[in-house]
């Protein structure tokens, strides 16, 4: 009976251990791969501390006044996905033009709903921004019903007063965390080892996440700035079929002239270019460069695409460091800024001021 009872003791003591042991390396993993943050790491299983940023980040809080439903009249109405849900670009916006903007879900709003709705043609907007990742163009729009006609109509200007900007856009700085207790995860940093060995036999990413090496090592801030994370969505835009492009054009441009037929709301499209195609001719595999321009070709449509693709990549060509979040698949803060730069030049270009009323003289009614 003894002898039993030592061997249990033994067995125990050596269960423990290897619990602690295995635990133990779990943990010194954890502290190293540092606190995980960036989708592309997490879908993918790789090391913040590899494509984690390593520069202060100028911040904001997002502000994007989101709405359940378009209930109350405004400037200008957004509908996008997590580029304008998440509410960063909306402050930089508002505070260029001084307009108010209501921004609703594009995954949960019916469009076509919306525009044929009362609230819609009862208070419609001076504007109506409609947002999408390019990624997902296809899948949103190819089977919308909007005809489009053969030729794309001109745009109305409208009359929109445009106000002082709102107070500065006000930025707070952060440092990444790369050691914190309170945010270890063994069982991602077991993920992390896992993949990591796979990688290292088979070459091949696990995930959601694609690996690309770059040409130049000075366009983000992480460790491993020599290589670049993608979403795997992003690799579809690869083989799409140009009936199924031009299908979604035609919508798009067909939701225009709809929108843009009372001559009361100006329609622009936004289209956020993926992080594959802003660093396109930085990635050493020549894959998406062999693609057609999305916004130039919708553009060519007809349709009101302020070129925000054009600012991005001339921000990255001199040099601009983390445009688009290393470990993740959004835009950095200047990159938020960047493109509410580029929606408030299109905003402008069809803005007229309404004529100043003389000082003493009454308006004449009708």
């Amino acid at each position: 009976m003894a002898t039993t009872h030592a061997e249990h003791k033994t067995y125990v003591i050596i269960f423990a251990l290897t619990i602690s042991f295995t635990v133990g390396i779990f943990l010194t993993a954890a502290l190293y791969i540092q606190p995980l943050e960036g989708e592309l790491t997490r879908l993918g299983s790789y090391a913040e501390r590899d494509f984690g940023w390593n520069i202060p980040q100028r911040k904001l809080r997002g502000d994007a006044h989101m709405a359940a439903e378009y209930e109350r009249e405004t400037d200008v109405l957004i509908i996008g996905d997590s580029f304008s849900t998440n509410g960063v670009w909306q402050p930089f916006f508002g505070h260029e033009t001084g307009l108010s903007y209501t921004t609703l879900n594009i995954r949960k709003t019916s469009i076509q709903a919306l525009i044929e709705s009362e609230q819609f043609r009862q208070f419609p907007p001076k504007v109506m921004i409609v947002e999408s990742v390019e990624r997902e163009l296809i899948s949103f729009f190819k089977d919308m019903h909007f005809e489009c006609n053969g030729r794309a109509r001109c745009v109305d200007r409208i009359a929109l007063q445009k106000c002082a900007g709102s107070p500065r856009v006000l930025y707070y700085e952060e440092t990444r965390k790369t050691f914190d207790l309170t945010n270890i995860n063994l069982r991602y940093a077991a993920l992390v080892m896992g993949s990591s060995l796979m990688r290292c036999f088979s070459k091949i990413d696990s995930g959601d996440t694609r690996r690309f090496t770059l040409t130049n090592d000075t366009l983000f801030s992480n460790r491993r700035s020599g290589e670049i994370l993608v979403y795997e969505g992003d690799m579809e835009k690869l083989s799409w079929r140009k009936e199924d492009l031009s299908r979604a054009a035609c919508a798009i441009r067909g939701l225009q002239e709809k929108v843009q037929s009372s001559g009361k709301t100006l329609f622009i499209f936004m289209v956020v270019p993926d992080k594959s195609t802003a660093y396109a001719d930085y990635i050493s595999d020549p894959l998406f460069r062999k693609r057609e321009n999305t916004c130039q070709l919708l553009a060519d449509n007809g349709i009101n695409v302020p070129r925000v693709d054009l600012l991005l990549k001339a921000a990255i060509d001199r040099g601009e460091k983390d445009i688009y979040i290393p470990s993740g698949t959004h835009w950095s803060a200047r990159g938020y800024a960047l493109a509410a730069t580029g929606i408030a030049a299109a905003v402008g270009d069809h803005i007229v001021m309404p004529p100043k009323t003389p000082v003493g003289m009454r308006v004449s009614e009708r």
